[in-house]
């Protein structure tokens, strides 16, 4: 599917969850265009206390724009012309499910919650709206939508994400650590600081070595910058920037966790009996 501007690029998430939110509510006669807009204003407003920033700002071409391509896919239907109104097709909910749910990063921690509560509180509604495809939806794309309106399974894959995350930044902070005790040694025993900056290079490269090694880095700045920086630097970018960022992810877990219990466990947890609500 074609992307619809950097505007819709960055914002998938919340114009996906918008005509997903659209179709829910005109199950009947169809969605419009001014009802994808409202979801998506609605949704990033709900957002603004994270971002700081107003409500996600659209012109009523861009949504035009991202139905047409939509429905160009197959994944939406037009059903009237005054005004124009939509559907998604089973395939079209299924896609657009499955893009909402499969996070590429853990670049907007608040977008998670968003997606995990519109799939918590909504998923019973959209299980039964796909099941309403009749012989358009097959038991195979059923069993998909009802995959991936999984709560359970969408924590999972995000606590895989976070763990994968803890583990780069556990490397980069010891291995901050460990550069900066080494360049104190070394330094201390009077070693020549090209010297220094070559083991460093050789026990612990930075990520990005291969495009632009550790002395080209370096040689810009004046000397006694060059020691502070393999030196004080780095122990003060493993206590300071790494280690906080390493602790926050480990908090973001311990709330995934718990909403998974609260999600399996709790009050709010859906019964197989309450499915058809």
């Amino acid at each position: 599917m074609a992307r619809i501007g950097a505007l819709f690029d960055d914002n998938e998430a919340l114009v996906t969850a918008a005509v997903i939110a659209a179709e829910a509510t005109g199950e009947h006669d169809g969605f419009r265009q001014r009802d994808v807009r409202f979801f998506i204003e609605l949704f990033s407003n709900w957002l603004e206390s994270t971002t700081g920033e107003h409500a996600l700002a659209l012109h009523n071409t861009q949504v035009q724009r991202h139905l047409d391509v939509l429905t160009k896919a197959r994944w939406a239907r037009r059903v009237g012309r005054t005004p124009p109104r939509w559907h998604l097709t089973p395939e079209g909910l299924a896609e657009l499910l499955r893009r909402l749910v499969h996070r590429r990063n853990l670049t907007r921690l608040d977008e998670f919650f968003l997606v995990f509560h519109f799939v918590d509180a909504y998923g019973a509604r959209l299980r039964a709206i796909a099941e309403k495809g009749g012989v358009l939806a097959s038991k195979l794309l059923l069993h998909d939508v009802s995959r991936l309106l999984d709560p359970g399974e969408l924590i999972r894959r995000e606590r895989e994400c976070v763990a994968r995350e803890l583990a780069r930044l556990a490397v980069r902070s010891e291995e901050s650590r460990l550069t900066g005790e080494l360049a104190r040694r070394r330094l201390a025993a009077s070693t020549p600081l090209a010297e220094v900056i070559r083991e460093i290079e050789q026990r612990y490269p930075y990520e990005l070595n291969s495009q632009k090694p550790l002395r080209e880095l370096l040689e810009a700045l004046p000397v006694p910058w060059q020691r502070e920086e393999i030196s004080e630097m780095a122990e003060l970018r493993s206590s300071r920037f790494w280690e906080p960022l390493r602790r926050l992810l480990e908090q973001y877990d311990a709330i995934l966790e718990a909403l998974a219990r609260e999600s399996r466990d709790g009050p709010l947890a859906r019964s197989p009996g309450r499915a058809s609500e």
